[in-house]
């Protein structure tokens, strides 16, 4: 009766600790996240009025970026250490992963801000269109779903 108890205390305590790992993984960042209306505009013929899409804003503060970056370096240094095991590809995987973790988690450090993607309505055909997550800039294009018309909406400053 006791080496039941004991596994069953040891099976709690590794799904808490597993828990615990999977939070860490894949529920660390917590951004902030605003809703930004922007004026579309057809790149090609300016003659046409003028609609409006909603995109995602996603920032994060320097402790969310670190996460954010920490867990990005790890899964790309897990794939480092699982290639290491692939017969001849390993002399050329390796060092490419490991460097490229390196600059991946440098890279989502210093990305404070983001867009997140949205919809939008077509100034030509009128109909919605999906605007495409990308980092943030002054400027997004997109072309439309159902018309081949290219679309540019300005940024508010980060």
């Amino acid at each position: 009766m006791r080496l039941i108890e004991s596994n069953t205390f040891c099976t709690s305590l590794v799904k808490s600790n597993l828990l615990f790992v999977w939070d860490t993984i894949y529920y660390v960042y917590m951004a902030t996240r605003t809703e930004i209306k922007l004026t579309v505009h057809s790149r090609d013929n300016r003659d046409l009025p003028p609609t409006h899409a909603t995109i995602t804003k996603v920032e994060w503060d320097k402790a969310e970026r670190t996460k954010n970056a920490l867990r990005t370096f790890g899964i790309m240094f897990a794939f480092t250490f699982a290639s290491v095991f692939i017969p001849i590809l390993h002399f050329i995987l390796v060092p490419t992963l490991f460097i490229a973790s390196f600059v991946v988690a440098m890279e989502k450090m210093g990305e404070k801000v983001r867009n997140d993607g949205g919809t939008g309505e077509c100034p030509k055909c009128h109909q919605t269109f999906k605007v495409q997550a990308s980092k943030w800039g002054t400027r997004i294009t997109n072309s439309c779903d159902s018309c081949p018309e290219e679309l540019e909406m300005n940024l508010p400053p980060a």
